[in-house]
């Protein structure tokens, strides 16, 4: 029986003071007994003191991700990405993330559990091997690094779609990842190999994002299941439907036209081990209103 759940509804409150977001996740504990969250922390930015307090009180766990780090320095700078083959691009979006490592660790120093550490590849700039490289020398450093100073968090690499440049979709509602799923799996197997500090690294999958990619979500989830990396959850979203194909919009199974419903959530439980997470980030409009829906 599947017990553990993430919630991600930070995309859908960030627009309010710190203070009410604060009140929400409260909410979020009293009301459905969640009290693991998914955030983003982004370089140089640590979290609202209001947020600190709020985590700390429940106590709350945190999955943090650095994909919204990406996404923004990937809308200035494409090239930008731990697995960029341009060196200074590679190393820029390591120390970045770094940065988000030491937010972490504060977090951590004050109590709060950062449970797991999410990354991303970047953009497609260059050939799928100089790809690989470059995000297995960045996965290399930052596993050793985040065993240093987060030793029980386990760092996770976010799967996404990887369209191909001329695919008619355009960034960033698709192609997102520089390395294929197979590449991505061989690429982080190949680390885990390794006689390394820390956890393996694992795989976090996006039901959303395997629909903008054109795959069979199940499908998928069963041969990723199935591959000799460990999976640490499955984001249970949808995308928004367009005469092109999905976009990564993210719509819950409120919407008929999301690829996601119901009884893909439900496939996708029987699926899964006992231990594994559940990440959902649709928000249940009796807390916000601008839910996407």
């Amino acid at each position: 029986m599947l017990t553990d759940k993430v919630l991600g509804a930070y995309a859908a409150i960030a627009t309010l003071p710190a203070a009410q977001q604060a009140e929400w996740y409260r909410r979020a504990a009293g009301d459905w007994g969640i009290d693991t969250f998914e955030i983003p922390i982004l370089a140089g930015q640590p979290l609202a003191p209001e947020l600190v307090e709020v985590f700390t009180e429940l106590p709350a766990a945190l999955v943090v991700t650095l994909v919204a780090q990406w996404a923004g320095r990937g809308q200035e700078h494409p090239a930008y990405g731990l697995a960029a083959p341009e060196g200074a691009d590679r190393r820029t979006a390591l120390l970045d993330a770094y940065s988000a490592l030491q937010h972490c660790a504060e977090l951590s120093r004050q109590g709060i559990r950062v449970r797991n550490l999410a990354v991303h590849t970047g953009c497609r700039s260059g050939d799928p091997i100089a790809h690989a490289i470059s995000f297995h020398r960045s996965l290399v450093e930052l596993r050793q690094h985040t065993a240093a100073v987060l030793s029980d968090t386990t760092l996770c690499v976010e799967l996404t779609d990887h369209r191909p440049l001329d695919y008619p979709v355009a960034f960033p509602a698709a192609k997102k990842a520089s390395l294929t799923t197979d590449e991505l799996v061989q690429t982080v197997a190949a680390v885990n190999r390794q006689t390394l500090a820390g956890p393996p690294i694992h795989l976090l999958v996006n039901w959303g994002r395997l629909l903008v990619n054109g795959d069979r979500p199940q499908v998928q989830l069963d041969r990723l299941l199935r591959s000799e990396v460990p999976l640490a959850g499955v984001i249970l979203s949808g995308a928004g439907a367009s005469p092109e194909g999905f976009t990564d919009s993210h719509n819950s199974h409120l919407d008929p036209e999301s690829g996601f419903t119901p009884a893909d959530a439900q496939a996708c439980a029987r699926a899964l081990s006992d231990h594994v997470s559940i990440f959902s980030d649709s928000v249940p409009p009796l807390f916000h209103p601008r839910c996407t829906t």
